[in-house]
C-alpha cells in the first residue's frame, strides 16, 4: 500500500429524502494498492457508500474525490479507471466465454490479451464447464463467479466489490481472495464489502465499520480487535464438572478481584471469560482451582476474532442515530 490517495471523502453524505440520510459525515481515504473492507449490518449504508464513490449517486452533502477529481465532475476518464461488481445482476444473452471477450473489447483490451485473460478467468472462477452456456442459465454461485470474472477482464486502478463471494464455496472463496490479494500487491486498490468477517480479516489492510450510515470505526483488523475493550479471552477447562457451590464461589471471587472479568460462556467443566488483564485472570483461576481441589486440564488465552470485535463495537454504538438506507 502506497501513500497515493485514489479516492477521498470529506463529510460526504447522501439523503434519499430531505433529512433521511443513508450515509452521513463520511471521512475516508483509499490508497493505491490498499484493500479496504467496508463492514456493517444490512441497512448500514455500505451499498450507498459504494455508489457515491463510483459516481453512481451524487453526494447531497460534503465533498469527495476520485483520482484527484471532484466526484460531482467525474466523467469517462475517471470511470474507465474503476471496476464495479454490485449485488444486482446484469446478464446478457451470449455465452459466458463470449461475454468475457466482448466485455474486454468494450474496454479496448487487445484481442489476444482478451482471449488469454478469458481463459485465465474461466479457470480461476471454475467456469470452464459452463463457458458455452448463457449467463442467465447458470446457478446462483456460477452467476456470481461470472460477474466478478467479467469485471476483472480489463485493467483498472480501483475495484469495488459488493459482496463478491456470496454463494461461493469455501475453496473457491479462498482462491479468489488470494488472486485479489496478488492484484493488490501489484497496485490495484480494492473496496470490499462482505458479511463474511474472516474474509475481511484475511484480505483487508484496513476496515471501516458502518452503522446507521456513519463510520463507527476504522483501522487495521488487528487494531480493531485490540480496540474491542482491550480485552482478550481466557478459556479454562477443569478435570471434573464444577459444582453449583463452586460456580458461585468462582463468580464471587472474580467479582471481588476485578469486576471487568466478564463471563461469556460456561459448560459443566469449562468456563470462558473476557478480560482486559488476561494474565491476571489466569493467575486468579490457577489459585482458585488449587484452593478447591480441582485440576486445570487446559487453560488458554486468545485474541478476539474480528467477528467478536465487530459485534462488540456495533453493540457499543447501538445508540447512534439510525439513519438507514433502503437496502445495504
Amino acid at each position: 500500500m502506497s501513500d497515493v490517495v485514489v479516492a477521498r471523502a470529506t463529510g460526504l453524505g447522501f439523503a434519499y429524502r430531505p433529512g433521511e440520510f443513508a450515509v452521513r459525515n463520511l471521512d475516508l481515504e483509499l490508497h493505491r494498492g490498499e484493500v479496504f473492507g467496508l463492514l456493517g449490518r444490512n441497512g448500514a449504508g455500505k451499498t450507498t457508500t459504494v455508489r457515491l464513490l463510483t459516481t453512481l449517486l451524487p453526494p447531497t452533502e460534503g465533498t469527495g474525490e476520485l483520482f484527484g477529481r471532484d466526484l460531482r465532475h467525474c466523467g469517462r476518464a475517471e470511470r474507465e479507471r474503476i471496476g464495479v461488481v454490485l449485488q444486482s445482476e446484469s446478464l446478457d444473452f451470449v455465452t459466458v466465454e463470449r461475454n468475457l471477450t466482448l466485455y474486454a473489447f468494450l474496454w479496448s483490451v487487445p484481442r489476444e490479451v482478451a482471449k488469454s485473460r478469458a481463459e485465465e478467468m474461466l479457470e480461476l472462477f471454475e467456469l470452464n464447464h459452463v463457458r458455452r452456456r448463457k449467463p442467465w442459465a447458470l446457478s446462483g454461485g456460477e452467476r456470481r463467479r461470472f460477474q466478478v470474472a467479467r469485471e476483472l477482464m480489463h485493467e483498472m486502478d480501483l475495484l469495488f466489490l459488493d459482496e463478491p463471494t456470496v454463494g461461493l464455496d469455501a475453496l473457491t472463496r479462498k482462491r479468489i481472495l488470494a488472486y485479489l490479494a496478488a492484484r493488490a500487491k501489484r497496485g490495484l486498490s480494492i473496496v470490499f464489502t462482505t458479511h463474511i468477517l474472516h474474509e475481511a480479516d484475511e484480505l483487508c489492510d484496513r476496515i471501516g465499520i458502518l452503522q446507521g450510515g456513519r463510520l463507527r470505526a476504522t483501522g487495521a483488523p488487528a487494531d480493531l480487535k485490540r480496540e474491542y475493550r482491550g480485552s482478550r479471552f481466557v478459556e479454562a477447562e477443569f478435570d471434573r464438572p464444577v459444582t453449583p457451590e463452586e460456580d458461585r464461589d468462582l463468580d464471587a471471587m472474580l467479582a471481588r478481584r476485578n469486576p471487568e472479568f466478564t463471563q461469556v460462556a460456561r459448560s459443566a467443566a469449562r468456563v470462558e471469560f473476557r478480560a482486559p488483564d488476561a494474565e491476571g485472570l489466569v493467575a486468579e483461576l490457577a489459585a482458585w482451582t488449587a484452593s478447591r481441589g480441582l485440576r486445570l486440564v487446559r487453560i488458554a488465552v486468545r485474541e478476539p476474532t474480528l467477528e467478536e470485535a465487530f459485534v462488540g463495537l456495533v453493540a457499543d454504538g447501538a445508540g447512534l442515530e439510525d439513519d438507514r438506507e433502503d437496502a445495504s
